[in-house]
């Protein structure tokens, strides 16, 4: 019969080998193999790569999250859908070089660079269901940190939705 430790070890080194690769192994059936595999390691194959099936600690976060915002749903229906901002970052051409058009929709796309032209600064575009709340253009050459988003969070977006 077929080692457990051994398809383990298989598994561990390659994720991408197939139950038919670790049969060749001496005195180790398709059957057992695949047993131990899906049955003793909890795998599964995902895009041609063995995976465990357990949630990490940070995946299980983000589901107890989901389910939270699912109650809230259930619950509040209609109340609970007008209340979500989403949030987007794009590179879009100066303002000032653009008057009377959307800034936003001027981005070229499927265009990579590896430092942004001259004319061009990150615009944050926040919205709900009922349209546009903020474009905050953030000023050339300024990294976006944890504290700048923070600010802008703070200081421009929350009046923003008070106002709204």
């Amino acid at each position: 019969m077929a080692s457990i430790a051994a398809v383990e070890a298989i598994v561990e080194e390659n994720r991408c080998v197939t139950v038919n690769e670790i049969t060749a192994h001496p005195d180790m059936s398709h059957e057992s193999a695949h047993r131990i595999i899906h049955d003793v390691m909890r795998f599964h194959k995902v895009s041609a790569r063995w995976v465990p099936c357990q949630l990490t600690a940070k995946l299980k976060e983000h589901v107890d999250a989901c389910q939270e915002l699912l109650k809230h749903f259930e619950a509040e229906y209609d109340g609970f859908l007008g209340r979500i901002v989403t949030e987007d970052e794009t590179w879009a051409r100066n303002q000032e070089s653009e008057q009377g058009m959307a800034p936003y929709l001027l981005t070229k796309t499927k265009k990579f660079c590896t430092q942004p032209s001259a004319g061009k600064v990150i615009l944050t575009l926040f919205w709900d269901e009922r349209g546009v709340i903020l474009e905050q253009y953030m000023p050339r050459r300024k990294p976006v940190t944890s504290a700048t988003y923070a600010d802008l969070l703070k200081n421009h977006l929350h009046p923003a939705i008070k106002s709204k």
